[in-house]
């Protein structure tokens, strides 16, 4: 008998549907809109809402200096915090998500 493979449903990201109406989210740029849902993407258990993203992680995606616009707007407009300074010597930043859309829901609880 053959071994059937468990179906998994691509990898995806949750974002809440009052995000999306929400007049602070829709005055972003679509830059700073896409840094954020990628920001987003990274979330896991195990960092508890700190994350990084580099410039090499959205080459294929947006070009350094519109990447750095957009943290920068995010930043400026409270959804995110560098809690932590990177660089080309001192590695990556570290951000946390600010604001009432900071949490994450994982399996049923508030992260």
């Amino acid at each position: 008998m053959s071994k059937r493979k468990k179906h998994r449903a691509p990898d995806f990201v949750m974002i809440r549907k009052d995000l999306l109406k929400d007049t602070k989210w829709k005055k972003l740029s679509n830059r700073a809109k896409i840094v954020y849902i990628y920001m987003r993407g990274k979330f896991n258990t195990e960092t508890l809402g700190e994350i990084t993203l580099t410039y090499s992680e959205m080459k294929d995606v947006i070009k350094p200096k519109p990447m750095s616009r957009a943290i920068k707007e995010l930043i400026q407009d409270n959804w995110i915090e560098k809690i932590e300074q990177g660089g080309l010597i001192g590695g990556k930043s570290v951000y946390t998500f600010k604001g009432e859309y900071r949490h994450f829901f994982y399996k049923g609880c508030r992260v």
